[in-house]
């Protein structure tokens, strides 16, 4: 009964962890790329593929294979781990999944003995819930933090760190039955179960925002589908209203020079999350490079006036000096989207030859278009 309920569980997770994974590429990493969303793909990738591993060798009976697959699974949390140092712009450390992986599971191989395997098999549990906790600190930095999208995960690394610690205390508590691990492996395979769906929604939320919690910048190719049937529509209909702005950071090769890689990222993601916070929450905002958003939105041009000075002001206000000494400044193009007969490719062209014109003449400034 016991293996027959094991099977199913791990065929159960397997599904799970397969469709998290092509979710969370499919819909986090190749809809909005970071580092952040590599390593959780990295760790969804590894999660599928250790518990095939492990369900291949439970279907053909070798507990080696099985042993292998399951130690490799247990990597997992700390590449989700790292994956929110990554996105709190903090060193990542994401070797430790990978390395924990890999020794975790030639453990489990090495390890014959009963009571031995049963001890390593606690141990490891509970050494990979030390990242479901850390998980959980991480979570508790983040400005999002309180969304109720971030629970499920926050919930889930909670109960994995309490399973773990259980799972290690009975085990001590009764030397004689440490060796046996019928109710353990049953636990920690419903507890993968449940960590792994809880893990998919929590981290499809956070792919979707930047690091400050604000509204992120659509995929370049998700938001090109976007605006254009937007500004198809308004064409139909004659709206007048609708307009495409180009919002860029004033020379970003020495601002990505002067702050570095890292630095660069940072202030491109504060950059993104002022444009999001300053235009209202139905713009379509695309990112096709850093430092730069289009922005399409319907606005009367006396309030879209004020959106336009609010920002530049905001953005010279942008505290910085943990990244670099140089002062930011943006440029803006607006063009009018009848001016190019809502022709989308058209009016980003203008809108960029209009933000350069600003930059040209010292940018901290917005240069429109007229109809």
């Amino acid at each position: 009964m016991t293996s027959e309920l094991l099977s199913n569980l791990g065929l159960a997770q397997a599904t799970v962890a397969t469709l998290g994974t092509v979710m969370i590429i499919g819909l986090g990493f190749l809809h909005r790329p970071s580092r952040s969303a590599l390593l959780w793909s990295l760790a969804f990738v590894l999660a599928m593929s250790s518990t095939w591993v492990s369900v291949t060798g439970a279907i053909l009976s070798e507990e080696t294979v099985r042993r292998a697959g399951l130690g490799l699974m247990l990597g997992a949390p700390a590449l989700i781990w790292s994956g929110f140092r990554a996105r709190r712009g903090v060193r990542a450390f994401p070797w430790v999944g990978g390395a924990q992986a890999v020794v975790t599971a030639v453990v489990f191989i090495l390890v014959t003995d009963t009571a031995a395997y049963g001890l390593a098999f606690r141990l490891a549990f509970v050494a990979s819930s030390v990242f479901a906790g850390l998980t959980v600190w991480e979570l508790r930095l983040a400005a999002d933090r309180l969304e109720r999208l971030a629970l499920p995960l926050t919930i889930v690394s909670a109960a994995f760190v309490a399973l773990g610690v259980g799972t290690l205390v009975s085990g001590l508590a009764a030397p004689a039955t440490i060796g046996d691990l019928a109710l353990p492996r049953v636990l920690n395979s419903l507890g993968m179960l449940v960590f792994l769906v809880c893990a998919t929604i929590s981290l499809l939320y956070f792919t979707s925002v930047s690091p400050s919690g604000r509204r992120a910048a659509s995929s370049w190719p998700h938001f090109v589908v976007t605006a254009t049937d937007r500004l198809a529509r308004a064409r139909r209909l004659r709206e007048q209203s609708w307009a495409v702005l180009t919002v860029q950071l004033d020379d970003p090769a020495q601002l990505r020079s002067a702050a570095g890689e890292s630095g660069w990222l940072r202030l491109v993601s504060q950059f993104e999350g002022l444009v999001a916070d300053t235009f209202p929450a139905e713009a379509d905002l695309g990112r096709e490079i850093g430092g730069r958003v289009v922005v399409v939105v319907s606005r009367p041009d006396a309030v879209l006036r004020e959106h336009v000075r609010g920002l530049l002001r905001l953005v010279t206000e942008l505290d910085v000096s943990d990244h670099i000494d140089i002062q930011l400044s943006a440029s803006i193009g607006w063009v009018p989207a009848e001016t190019a007969d809502y022709d989308l490719t058209a009016l980003i062209r203008d809108a960029d030859a209009a933000a350069g014109e600003a930059t040209r003449q010292g940018g901290d400034r917005w240069e429109r278009v007229r109809p």
